[in-house]
């Protein structure tokens, strides 16, 4: 059957707050979509009684999702959901489904994702704690904002609304909370229709340790920022070589610092651009070149010739010597990280 929309909650030991989460959904989305929805529960593994509680409940639909993780449950909820629109909230409580009528009248827009706004909207005393609301995610909003030139001010927000089919185009790759901003980067890469709603943010009502980590979740998402944008590294290549030039012949050791950090940023590039072809198989010339068989031969050559020049020279240029192996280990790390993606990722079986 088609519906409208697809409420998805996910769900991992959420016990104490899952029914009502559930009836506070049945509740809003009678009131606005009539029979036009359907309830689906993504468990993520739960072990505290949840899934028995969600089974007395008439009409739910329950995916169990194999993958630990955050991004893993919404990804499988939304893969498995019938409506043309998943709108997906959290189970304890903290995004009323009352905000579904700010999302409603933007469906006619016909939209890829809506973003429920806590800055925009009301957060409740207490709902967020300071360094999340006035440190991690406005830096990370204000990284997004500038890097991907898009118009978010809540990176973090758990409380939003995805069409299905252009979902399905995203090619998702995160399976932990840094999904989240994935799903931000995605939208901006793939130029959808990116809107946002002012909503209420609540409390958590369970009175359990959330199941976020602040520092590690948040380099998650800071890395996910970084490694879905490769041009970034050019910008940081240039930087190293002007660096590089200003201290030629003043300071060795810098000289050789910067020449190092260029080095590692090229092949980086090189890494992420090629692991872009790996992952969306769509050829760009870094990849066309990368992937051809002759690769590894030009390297082995590359290295001989340096290895050559190590030895040849005279051990007063015992700098120049390090820096020139330096720049072999990286060249041979670097071979070694590619030919691990071509056997992993590229030509992969389904």
């Amino acid at each position: 059957m088609k519906y409208t929309i697809s409420i998805l909650i996910p769900c991992l030991n959420e016990k104490i707050t899952i029914k009502k989460a559930i009836f506070d959904a049945k509740i809003n989305a009678d009131k606005l979509f009539k029979n036009k929805y359907e309830i689906v529960v993504a468990d993520n593994g739960s072990t505290d009684g949840s899934l028995e509680i969600i089974r007395k409940i008439k009409g739910i639909k329950i995916i169990q999702v194999p993958v630990k993780g955050y991004g893993a449950a919404l990804h499988w909820g939304i893969k498995n959901s019938m409506g043309d629109y998943v709108v997906f909230a959290d189970a304890d409580l903290s995004y009323p489904f009352s905000n579904l009528d700010k999302f409603k009248p933007l469906i006619r827009g016909n939209p890829d994702l809506i973003l429920g706004s806590r800055i925009k909207g009301t957060i409740q005393k207490k709902a967020m704690p300071f360094l999340n609301r006035y440190f991690g995610t406005p830096i990370l909003t204000l990284l997004i904002k500038l890097l991907y030139n898009l118009p978010t001010t809540d990176c973090n927000s758990g409380m939003r609304m995805v069409k299905r089919s252009f979902y399905n185009n995203l090619n998702m790759r995160n399976s932990g909370m840094e999904w989240a901003s994935e799903l931000l980067l995605k939208t901006a890469i793939k130029r959808g229709k990116y809107q946002e709603v002012p909503i209420k943010f609540m409390k958590d009502k369970r009175g359990n340790k959330p199941h976020l980590s602040r520092w590690s979740d948040g380099w998650r998402h800071l890395k996910s920022i970084i490694l879905l944008k490769p041009v970034l590294f050019i910008y940081l290549m240039v930087i190293f070589l002007i660096l590089s030039l200003l201290a030629f012949q003043t300071n060795f050791g810098l000289t050789s610092l910067f020449i190092l950090l260029f080095t590692v940023t090229l092949f980086s590039f090189l890494a992420l651009t090629f692991l872009g072809f790996a992952i969306e198989s769509v050829h760009n010339p870094v990849s066309k070149l990368i992937n051809n068989n002759y690769l590894v031969p030009i390297v082995l050559l590359f290295l001989l010739i340096v290895g050559l020049v190590i030895y040849l020279l005279p051990d007063k240029h015992m700098g120049t010597k390090m820096l020139l192996g330096a720049i072999m280990s990286i060249v041979l790390i670097w071979v070694f990280l590619i030919e691990t993606v071509k056997t992993h990722l590229v030509n992969r079986l389904p």
